[in-house]
């Protein structure tokens, strides 16, 4: 005997509303930002221009914040032991707590923007022009600050010396806009400079 099939079901599934499960997909928050902050748009002269921030990196910074760290890690320990009425135990576990945290506020990883744009005839770095005819067929490319791969800048000969134009540190180990800005700079140089010889000969 064959078993009887109700014809109504159970339950009921809800009708999937495509547009609102698109809607929430396509929002920011759904999805990571890629890029960080890295920007390439075309300029009203035909230029490129790169908009990226990197991590400000500086011995002497570094050593300021040694400095600080020392200071108010210092000046705290003063503070619990001989002008505080707390008990000797609670000084010691509130200058470890007060150094752990002085010294992340010290060494807070500090990002700044910086912006290239290249032209025809120069380049723009951060507000300051580089002269292409000086640049020559010495294009600035990427390099390691010292041995630290995580420090690079974007240096080159302009003229009789050899500058750096600007730094592109990495701001996490798996930070890799200096890859990409190195690889579109290059593009960029290419299509706007590789060609000059040739455009001057012809306008000649």
């Amino acid at each position: 005997m064959r078993p009887q099939v109700d014809p109504e079901p159970a339950y009921e599934l809800e009708p999937l509303d495509v547009a609102e499960l698109m809607d929430r997909l396509a929002t920011p928050s759904a999805l990571p930002d890629a890029l960080n902050g890295y920007v390439r748009i075309l300029t009203e002269r035909g230029g490129f221009l790169f908009n990226y921030r990197d991590q400000l990196r500086n011995p002497g910074l570094d050593s300021l914040r040694v400095v600080a760290w020392v200071v108010g890690t210092g000046a705290t320990g003063w503070w619990l032991f001989f002008e505080s009425s707390v008990p000797w135990l609670w000084c010691i576990a509130g200058l470890v707590i007060a150094g752990v945290v002085i010294w992340l506020l010290a060494f807070w990883k500090i990002s700044i923007r910086h912006s290239i744009e290249i032209h025809p005839d120069g380049m723009i770095v951060d507000g300051r022009f580089f002269s292409a005819d000086l640049i020559g067929d010495n294009w600035p490319q990427f390099q390691m600050k010292g041995d630290d791969p995580n420090r690079l800048v974007l240096c080159g000969i302009y003229g009789t010396r050899f500058i750096e134009y600007a730094a592109a540190n990495r701001i996490g180990k798996n930070d890799r806009m200096p890859e990409t800005l190195a690889k579109d700079l290059e593009i960029a140089m290419d299509q706007l400079w590789g060609r000059r010889d040739a455009i001057f000969a012809a306008e000649n």
